[in-house]
């Protein structure tokens, strides 16, 4: 089973609701498409979850850096992104 492990000091924060919205949704997503996910910064391949709304302005993704599984948060204002980090690393328990 994964679990979330936030980073202590993100480019983006996220609150309490959000962040188990995260936690909530990344326990059920299918092992095959983790697996499947090709290097983020390369493909630009993601899992974008449904939670928070992205139409609200916070895109929340899984995606794969390096060989990890990551969350990226993005901010978006105005129809631009304003700025995308990596806020956690999703770990087997």
């Amino acid at each position: 089973m994964l679990r979330v492990r936030w980073f202590p000091d993100p480019g983006v924060r996220l609150g309490g609701e959000v962040r188990r919205a995260v936690e909530r949704q990344v326990r059920g997503l299918d092992p095959g498409r983790l697996r499947a996910l090709q290097e983020y910064e390369e493909a630009g391949d993601a899992i974008v979850l449904p939670e928070p709304d992205p139409y609200e302005g916070l895109v929340v993704k899984v995606v794969r850096h390096r060989g990890r599984l990551l969350v990226a948060a993005a901010l978006w204002e105005h129809g631009g992104l304003v700025e995308e980090c990596y806020v956690a690393e999703l770990v087997e328990e």
